[in-house]
């Protein structure tokens, strides 16, 4: 896969894009856990995905990409079952 705008940040619409389908590739494609080499081969970054919770420092230390823009459909609590 070959992109010619591999030098430019990704737009708002990719990166909405981007993270739905990396929830599909979470959901999907990620048994226990994958790790991978992305980026110029110069200047690598490396990623983790696994499903061992959290898989490195805390919980909070993790953050859900637009969830800060999710609308509330529920207000059920916890400790009523829903």
């Amino acid at each position: 896969m070959y992109n010619e705008r591999l030098d430019e940040p990704l737009s708002d619409e990719e990166l909405k894009l981007f993270t739905q389908y990396l929830h599909r590739f979470a959901n999907h494609d990620v048994d226990i856990f994958l790790s991978m080499e992305v980026g110029h081969p110069e200047h690598p970054v490396y990623v983790v995905f696994g499903r061992d919770y959290p898989p490195v420092g805390d919980a909070s230390d993790y953050r859900r990409p637009f969830a800060d823009r999710r609308q509330v459909t529920s207000k059920s609590d916890i400790n009523d079952g829903g």
